[in-house]
């Protein structure tokens, strides 16, 4: 399927549009990327990159549907700042602010650089805003349309993120302080609950930083019980069971209340890693709940990574390999799944990105 927008269609967007942005969607496990390719229509600067991010994720005067804009540009294009790397990822949310990387970004991109420049294997420079810009190697598995990202080894969090109280564990694992949230009694989802839940997280880098909230570890069974809701038969596009639209509220509910209440701790934002661990096989279910764009996503490929290290260190699963349900990509496909394996050089990550669509957009809205 090509999606292309008419003549027509730009003239009314406005006048002075200049040239147009040529774009690819991907999806992995329901995480959606508009990547474009800035070695072929290249945006002018931060400001343009911010506004076309703002404009085209927006989905009343936009193309909508999609959680980011991934830019991604030749290694040369920056005139030698740069000695590693073939291409550098950027990654722009809806509000037109920039963060730092993305696992399912990053096998959506591998897929996308199959497609546009060739070859099987490329090395690309992510955490560009950090002003420490890291290299990571991607790449086309063996099995036909799977990609893989090796994101290396996890790291402690760093300061601006995390404002640790005491010192992160050898393995660059932190222990956060217990957190409080206060369920709203008055809401009919949260009816039943106590009226506030403590919460105990592990929290590990990954490219993102990364909360580990492990049912029976640090998750309240009770609030466990509401999170995992088993559906069958639920297809793309059927509005949601009202199970699934209250666990959903609360999971919700959660990641914001610890994102605005405890930024004394993480001023920037934190990822919620949901997870229960089924066995000691290594089989991980999970949910994410993901700083910057405040919501919950069907998937998160860095936050897996997150939590097979921390897992393996609590000694939870056993062995180099792990597989990992995205417990709410699974309500509309039942067999989704990502896999972590540990390797000599990192954690390997593979996944199933998916080509949506394919077109071009204004460049200035």
């Amino acid at each position: 399927m090509t999606t292309h927008l008419t003549e027509t269609r730009l003239q009314d967007a406005g006048e002075g549009l200049g040239d147009t942005v040529e774009f690819m969607k991907y999806t992995s496990f329901g995480n959606t990327f508009i990547i474009v390719d800035e070695t072929a229509t290249p945006l002018a600067d931060d400001e343009h990159r911010a506004a076309f991010a703002r404009w085209v994720l927006n989905g009343d005067f936009g193309i909508g549907g999609t959680d980011n804009v991934l830019y991604l540009r030749s290694v040369e294009d920056f005139g030698g700042a740069y000695e590693e790397g073939d291409f550098a990822f950027r990654i722009f949310e809806q509000d037109g602010s920039e963060t730092l990387s993305c696992g399912n970004g990053l096998l959506s991109t591998a897929a996308f650089l199959a497609r546009r420049a060739g070859g099987s294997e490329w090395e690309v420079l992510t955490e560009l805003p950090t002003g420490r810009p890291r290299p990571v190697a991607v790449g086309l598995g063996e099995t036909p349309g799977t990609t893989w990202i090796n994101v290396g080894w996890p790291r402690p969090t760093s300061e601006d993120l995390y404002r640790r109280p005491v010192p992160a564990s050898p393995e660059g694992i932190d222990a956060v302080p217990p957190l409080e949230v206060p369920m709203p009694q008055h809401e009919p989802w949260a009816a039943g609950l106590p009226e506030t839940i403590t919460l105990h997280g592990l929290l590990v880098f990954t490219g993102e930083p990364h909360m580990m909230l492990i049912e029976g570890r640090g998750l309240p069974t009770e609030l466990a019980e509401r999170i995992w809701v088993d559906v069958e038969g639920h297809g793309v596009g059927m509005p949601d069971t009202p199970e699934m639209a209250a666990s959903n509220r609360l999971v919700h509910h959660v990641g914001m209340h610890v994102n605005q209440t405890y930024k004394d701790l993480f001023p920037q934002g934190v990822h919620l890693n949901f997870a229960r661990v089924k066995g000691d096989e290594g089989l991980i279910e999970y949910r994410t709940w993901e700083r910057a764009i405040d919501c919950e996503t069907l998937a998160c490929g860095s936050g897996a990574v997150a939590m097979a290290h921390i897992a393996r260190t609590q000694g939870l699963i056993e062995g180099t390999e792990t597989t990992f349900w995205p417990h709410k990509c699974r309500w509309y496909e039942p067999d989704a799944r990502l896999g972590v394996v540990v390797t000599d050089d990192g954690f390997l990550l593979t996944g199933h990105p998916k080509l949506v669509c394919q077109g071009s957009t204004p460049k200035f809205p």
